[in-house]
């Protein structure tokens, strides 16, 4: 997973912007930016139903680190806008061949989480991120 997110961030360039909250992590990037370059890797190539999962857990981490309703808007457009700009990399140069994005993709830590059907995760490491009741 180190190696997409790492040659991701090195082929990319990065958006400058740093929403309340969010910690710098790897190589400078956000946990949501790094989020969206690893949505954005898996949808170029073509991982379907992990996807869907992925992004559900990820909308709740993006909702419950963001204070406001403005702010979760803010970071969700950050979100997209890493997503699409990995995809378009990925599926028109592929730094990484498809198969290795497939497999760091579906080994990521985040599917070892619980999704209720309340719309509520709980992450593997126990903390529980409820839905936003609109």
């Amino acid at each position: 997973m180190k190696s997409l997110f790492i040659t991701l961030t090195l082929a990319l360039t990065l958006a400058s912007t740093q929403s309340y909250g969010q910690s710098r992590t790897l190589n400078g990037t956000t946990e949501i930016q790094q989020l969206g370059m690893a949505a954005g890797a898996a949808l170029a190539c073509d991982v379907q139903e992990e996807l869907k999962n992925f992004e559900l857990i990820a909308s709740r981490i993006i909702a419950n680190k963001a204070p406001t309703k403005k702010q979760e808007i803010k970071d969700l457009k950050v979100y997209a806008a890493e997503k699409l700009r990995a995809y378009r990399l990925q599926k028109n140069t592929a730094p990484i061949p498809c198969r290795e994005v497939v497999r760091d993709f579906k080994n990521q830590r985040i599917f070892q989480s619980t999704v209720y059907a309340d719309g509520s995760v709980k992450l593997p490491d126990g903390v529980l991120l409820r839905a936003r009741k609109k």
